[in-house]
Parts: C-alpha cells; sequence; structure tokens
C-alpha cells in the first residue's frame, strides 16, 4: 500500500520527471558552454542513478517475495497415473499448471507464490504429476489432450481457501497461468 502512495505522490513523480528529461537539457546547455565534463556528468549520473535504483527495487521485490528458502524441498511429489487419483483432482478443481518439467526453481517460485497467497496449511504439500496421456485414459480417448503434455496439480482441500481469500487467489492464479483442472478437462 505505501508503494501505490508513494507513486501516486505529485512530488515523487515531478522527481522522476526531472531526473529522467533533466540531463537533456543541462547536458547539451553545459556542453554548448564548454563545461564537456560538466555536461557529461549531468546526463550520465541522474541515468546511472535511475538504473541503480531500479536494480536495487528489483533484488527488494525478489527477496520479498522468496522469503523461504530451498521452497522446492518442502513439496512431496507424487507421481500419478491411475485413473481414481485423477478423477479426484478433477472432482476437487484441483490447481493445475502445464510444465516441461518439475524443477526446483519452479517448484520454489510456487511455494513461495502460496505462501504469499497465504493459502498454505501446512509446511509440506503435495504435487501430483502426470500427463495428457493419463487424462485420456481417465475421461476417454475422444478427449482432445496433447499426450506429451506434463502437468501437474496441489489438491485444492491441501490449500487453506476460505471466503476472506478465495476471489483475490482465483483471479492471482490466472495471472500466473494456473488452471482448474475440470476447467481443462471440459474444455479439451
Amino acid at each position: 500500500m505505501a508503494s501505490k502512495e508513494k507513486k501516486d505522490n505529485p512530488v515523487f513523480v515531478a522527481f522522476i520527471c526531472i531526473l529522467l528529461c533533466g540531463p537533456w537539457v543541462a547536458g547539451p546547455i553545459l556542453l554548448g558552454t564548454h563545461h564537456t565534463l560538466a555536461g557529461i556528468l549531468a546526463i550520465v549520473i541522474p541515468y546511472s542513478g535511475l538504473a541503480l535504483w531500479g536494480v536495487l527495487r528489483k533484488r527488494k521485490q525478489k527477496k520479498d517475495f522468496y522469503k523461504i528458502k530451498d521452497a522446492d524441498a518442502r513439496f512431496d511429489i507424487v507421481p500419478v497415473s491411475d485413473t481414481e487419483t485423477i478423477k479426484a483432482l478433477y472432482d476437487n478443481s484441483a490447481l493445475t499448471f502445464f510444465v516441461e518439467e518439475t524443477d526446483p526453481k519452479l517448484l520454489n517460485w510456487l511455494y513461495n507464490w502460496l505462501n504469499n497467497e497465504g493459502v498454505l496449511k501446512s509446511e509440506r504439500l503435495n504435487l501430483y504429476t502426470y500427463t495428457g496421456q493419463d487424462l485420456k485414459n481417465a475421461f476417454g480417448k475422444r478427449k482432445r489432450f496433447r499426450t506429451e503434455d506434463k502437468l501437474m496439480s496441489i489438491f485444492l482441500k491441501d490449500l487453506d481457501i476460505n471466503d476472506s481469500n478465495e476471489l483475490q487467489f482465483s483471479t492471482d492464479r490466472l495471472q500466473i497461468g494456473g488452471r482448474w483442472l475440470d476447467d481443462i478437462v471440459g474444455n479439451s
């Protein structure tokens, strides 16, 4: 909330505009009056400061997001091929992602995202992995799943989703590519 208020502050906006536009006014004037070093510095220093601010801001955002180190180790990866478990995931509208591989970097990101959303019930979380072929076997050959698709799902019952965070969680999961398994099967 404080970050949004800071961006809406007219003094902050004016400061950023001066840093962006000021060097293109001051620099040529100083260069034209034979103050070469001052003209160059008038251009270089503000843009270097903005670049440094951007790098530090991005680093802080990354640090704030990744609150839990080695979060990938908190997943219990459960390979699934039986139709009963896949249908149970379907019946529970499991949170599902299409993935290339379940690499540690992706799992670390996913766990921290769930933590930041405030929907983790416990420290450990089951992650069910299966393929498009497994979906065809569970829901019929007529469904148009690519057999080589790899999916991973999390039971919603394993997450702490309640009335206060349900709408926000549903909106945010779309932004990161998460879908409900019953939607995937229904729209195949």
